[in-house]
């Protein structure tokens, strides 16, 4: 393990002699293969359906010729991204580190901020198994799913991408109770160069994700994906062969579209209407403790009925979901170890580790006592988690509160802290409590 990791480091820093690579995505691979699922996991003896290595290959070039390579980042052109992202910010966060006096002549910004900055935990690929992740809990973003939890983007019920200004909030902010911090102390520039990085790791991942798939149903036809990957190793908009290009826009441009929504130049925040007056009112927040309990807002059957998130054990986030079920078992719980039933620990050590796999977790609701929340404690961030939801997590959007009742509930949970958990207001009272005898 000690090797493995100096050896990981090493790459990082960028002194190592070869260039960096993106590493094909195992681990959804094997989700695939496998079809993984907690309540009806499959046997390996029972699958079929594998991927050849030449079409492994065929995929990690088809993604080199539009995205480029760690080192060498490229933009696909023709499906909406030239007013997201720009090529010049992502040539400053790629490529390897170089140091204070080491500055980047076209740019004037040191190059290699995401490999100083973010890779040793996020991970080169944005896979979110940098060496430093399985130390962390929780663990690091996997960008390559195109799913981001804290943001203001969503509403109605309906997840959207998170806005340029989302990332902003985030990389100023950090994440509370996690061990993502604050990048305030970095330059504006350098933020931004960082955040159309982390956007483009995001678009690669899908796209290789949708290609891995588009694969799998053509299992029985190899011929299906495109045969000469090297007749697209450039960008969309110059000489290529029709069909296959065809074939790999069809596929990304509408992976690019929910990000680069609003004339290409991405998502918008949603608009929050000012809270109503004396919306923290003693009234509300009586009114918020009512429903908290109640069916139209459900808290407590997850946060627990002294909401310090002990209501629900047996939670897993999206990133999860995906990895369970590939050995029989009850996926119902978790080993002392960690590791979740479903995945024995000899299985995930042998097979999932080495692949790009973190160990499996539950995810835990929110402790609201302890006045922590990972998304941020404004009151407009707290609306935001109750009527928007948190993508890729078991918080749903509730759709059915009023814009009061959603005000009412903010202020109830931001004076949980402040409430006695040995004996809040909706603590039974049990026989011979207050008796003289």
């Amino acid at each position: 393990m000690a090797s493995l990791l100096f050896a990981c480091m090493f790459v990082l820093t960028g002194c190592n002699s070869e260039p960096a690579s993106f590493q094909i995505n195992e681990a959804y691979i094997r989700a695939v293969e496998y079809k993984a699922d907690v309540t009806k996991p499959q046997l390996i003896s029972e699958q079929t359906v594998t991927l050849s290595e030449a079409q492994k290959k065929n995929v990690s070039e088809i993604l080199e010729g539009l995205f480029g390579t760690p080192d060498e980042p490229r933009l696909p052109g023709g499906v909406g991204l030239d007013n997201l992202l720009s090529l010049r910010k992502l040539r400053v966060a790629a490529g390897p580190v170089t140091y204070t006096g080491e500055e980047n002549s076209d740019s004037g910004l040191e190059s290699g901020l995401y490999r100083r900055h973010c890779g040793h935990c996020h991970g080169v690929s944005g896979d979110g198994h940098g060496p430093t992740a399985e130390f962390l809990n929780p663990y690091p973003r996997d960008y390559r799913m195109g799913q981001f939890k804290f943001k203001l983007t969503d509403g109605d019920g309906a997840y959207k991408k998170p806005s340029k200004a989302d990332f902003r909030h985030l990389l100023q902010e950090g994440i509370a109770g996690t061990a993502m911090p604050s990048f305030r102390v970095l330059p504006e520039p350098e933020r931004e160069a960082i955040i159309d990085y982390v956007i483009y790791l995001s678009i690669r991942g899908q796209m290789e994700r949708g290609l891995i798939d588009e694969a799998y149903s053509a299992a029985s036809d190899p011929n299906e994906l495109p045969d000469n990957p090297e007749k697209i190793l450039v960008r969309f908009g110059e000489v290529v062969a029709g069909d296959d290009l065809q074939f790999v826009k069809g596929l990304l441009t509408p992976i690019v579209l929910p990000w680069a929504t609003n004339d290409g130049t991405g998502t918008v925040q949603r608009t929050i209407e000012k809270a109503p007056e004396e919306w923290d009112s003693d009234e509300s927040v009586e009114l918020g403790r009512k429903l908290f309990y109640q069916s139209k807002a459900n808290c407590y059957s997850c946060h627990g009925r002294t909401a310090i998130g002990d209501g629900q054990t047996n939670l897993f986030d999206n990133w999860t979901l995906e990895h369970l079920g590939n050995e029989p078992g009850d996926a119902s719980g978790s080993g002392e170890d960690g590791v979740s039933a479903g995945i024995p620990d000899y299985f995930y050590r042998g097979h999932l580790a080495q692949i790009g796999v973190v160990k499996p977790r539950n995810i835990k609701p929110r402790n609201l006592r302890i006045g922590n929340y990972r998304g941020g404690r404004r009151p407009i961030d707290i609306y935001q988690r109750i009527t928007g939801g948190i993508e890729g997590s078991p918080m749903p959007s509730n759709t059915k509160l009023t814009k009061a009742e959603a005000w009412s509930l903010v202020a109830y949970v931001l004076s949980l802290p402040y409430e006695p958990a040995s004996r809040p207001k909706t603590a039974p009272v049990f026989q011979g409590v207050g008796s003289s005898k």
